[in-house]
């Protein structure tokens, strides 16, 4: 698949990148080739294995721009998706908030992106409204549920969950647990959400204002899902 055009898309991509740093060729030059070779030889009918290409260098050495160079001009080409699994979420948010728009306003490509997380990473809107109801319900049977959970649950912490419950349906804010100004510990966080097993999907009256779904819709479109 490495044919003229997909080499010039590549090799263009780099040398505006480092143009717009002020950089000279690096190591990286490298990885570009050796992370290109690997996704074209898995393009090649004739090749019977699945090649793996790993990549090892040091913090800085910057590797993501490495394989990102490489990858995102060959799937473009083939018309296919790129996806970039990271093992943390704050690397995830590192290539989403500053790799990948690196790129971008270097001028080195021209690409879409969009950010994946689990279920577990987003509020359940469904799930706030039932513990304010239950807050609100004069027997208390729901809120005493919440103290077995939580057993400092206190007025504050029903404040906070309004001020979510708020802000997720009106737009402020994405549901997003990692993009929330403050901390939201495990305890509480894990009433908030929902995993599979517990989602009543498409059927479920807070679908239209779903963080998790809303996310999942904007990933068609792009050519690189992180």
């Amino acid at each position: 698949m490495l044919n003229d055009d997909v080499k010039n898309a590549i090799q263009g991509a780099y040398r505006n990148w480092l143009n717009a740093r002020g950089l000279g060729p690096r190591c990286q030059r490298a990885m570009i080739a050796q992370v290109a070779n690997a996704l074209a030889r898995s393009n090649d009918p004739d090749n019977g294995a699945s090649p793996i290409c790993v990549v090892e260098a040091g913090t800085g050495t910057g590797k993501t721009i490495a394989y990102a160079v490489a990858a995102i001009p060959i799937a473009q080409a083939l018309g296919r998706k790129l996806v970039i699994s990271t093992a943390t979420v704050a690397l995830q948010e590192q290539l989403f908030h500053r790799d990948l728009p690196d790129l971008k306003t270097a001028g080195a490509l021209d690409f879409s992106y969009a950010l994946a997380k689990g279920r577990g990473r987003y509020v359940c809107p469904a799930r706030l409204d039932s513990l304010l109801r239950g807050a609100r319900d004069e027997d208390g049977a729901q809120l005493a549920l919440v103290e077995q959970i939580v057993p400092d649950v206190n007025q504050e912490t029903r404040e906070l969950l309004r001020e979510l419950y708020t802000a997720v349906t009106d737009g402020s804010w994405a549901g997003d647990r990692d993009s929330w100004p403050a901390a939201l510990p495990d305890s509480r966080w894990a009433l908030m959400t929902t995993d599979h097993h517990q989602c009543s999907g498409r059927r479920c009256s807070y679908v239209s204002q779903c963080p998790f779904f809303t996310a999942r819709e904007g990933l068609d479109g792009v050519d690189c899902i992180v």
